[in-house]
């Protein structure tokens, strides 16, 4: 569902698709657009920066470190984008319960048109193993997200985080990078939680240095 979704971009309901089967087919009959996929995939192959480096989780999945996803890319991996629904919008914290994970969707860079008051959370690399990260405004220390989150180590937790400079540029919205999996370092504040995550994997340099504070 996840190259569906880097494909099509919608539900199959709003495209007149009815199966994953049906989606290729129509990609297969038109040599025009396969042609340019082809090119592009090249294109990707020889310009990448990415390592195909998949960090250990105790469930199967096909998220590749440093690689770029959309929302809906990641909500098909654990099945909450299908082709009937491309899951939720609009917000920064994914719960996955059938494989006990979260997905922290964090963009650095916020401005006022972009971001309500109530979101504009304080979300900024410390260094390149430390990100500092706030809840979403409705989640506090004795919820079960904050509970999940706060103790993710005990409860059997994965905690996955996504991250991206911007929200558009050029007028385009950006996807978000796969950071991996981070562990929890502190925590203080009832709402929004205020926490600090340990990157199990460094980020970028220019990630770092583009978003820091002061920088």
């Amino acid at each position: 569902m996840s190259i569906y979704y880097r494909i099509w971009g919608a539900t199959g309901n709003n495209l007149g698709i009815t199966s994953l089967e049906d989606a290729f087919r129509r990609l297969a009959i038109n040599p025009s657009i396969l042609a340019d996929l082809d090119e592009i995939l090249r294109w990707s192959l020889d310009s990448t920066e990415v390592s195909g480096q998949r960090p250990a989780l105790p469930f199967a999945y096909p998220l590749e470190m440093h690689a770029h996803y959309g929302g809906k890319e990641i909500q098909a991996v654990f099945g909450k984008a299908t082709l009937e629904t491309a899951g939720q919008t609009g917000v920064g914290l994914f719960h996955f319960a059938a494989v006990k994970t979260y997905a922290l969707l964090v963009t650095f860079q916020k401005t006022e048109k972009e971001f309500s008051p109530s979101t504009m959370y304080a979300d900024y690399p410390i260094s390149r193993e430390l990100l500092h990260w706030e809840s979403q405004a409705n989640t506090a220390q004795h919820h079960n997200d904050g509970q999940n989150l706060i103790h993710h180590l005990e409860r059997g937790y994965k905690i996955l985080v996504f991250a991206r400079s911007l929200k558009k540029r050029n007028g385009v919205t950006v996807p978000f990078t796969y950071l991996g999996p981070v562990k929890r370092v502190s925590y203080e504040s009832e709402r929004p939680i205020k926490m600090v995550w340990k990157l199990q994997h460094q980020m970028s340099v220019e990630m770092f240095e583009d978003n820091r504070r002061g920088g």
